[in-house]
């Protein structure tokens, strides 16, 4: 079977508050060029904002949904209860030899 048979994957996920941390500022860097210095280069940085956005956003797209599981019998035969593996006895912790003497 093929991974690209089944159910997709959704294209883009939630968007992490800390890539707020980044692309706030970088907003506000993008509205003080646009008013000062230059449009486009506002628009510039802006376009840039919004790519950070959209990258944060794909990277956390939830996981396809797993193929529906075959159940144990059919692809593995039956094992029989065995004994259990023998316990090994607790042993002491090690002891270290204390301060030398004076």
């Amino acid at each position: 079977m093929s991974p690209r048979e089944g159910p997709s994957r959704p294209k883009f996920g939630r968007i992490d508050p800390f890539c707020l941390m980044a692309v706030l500022p970088t907003l506000l860097v993008a509205g003080i060029l646009g008013t000062l210095v230059n449009v486009a280069l506002g628009l510039g940085c802006a376009a840039f904002a919004g790519l950070i956005l959209l990258f944060d956003s794909w990277a956390n797209r939830p996981a396809a949904a797993p193929p529906p599981r075959r159940s144990p019998r059919a692809t593995e035969p039956a094992r029989r209860p065995g004994p259990p593996p023998p316990r090994r006895p607790a042993s002491a912790p090690a002891r270290r030899p204390g301060p030398p003497p004076r």
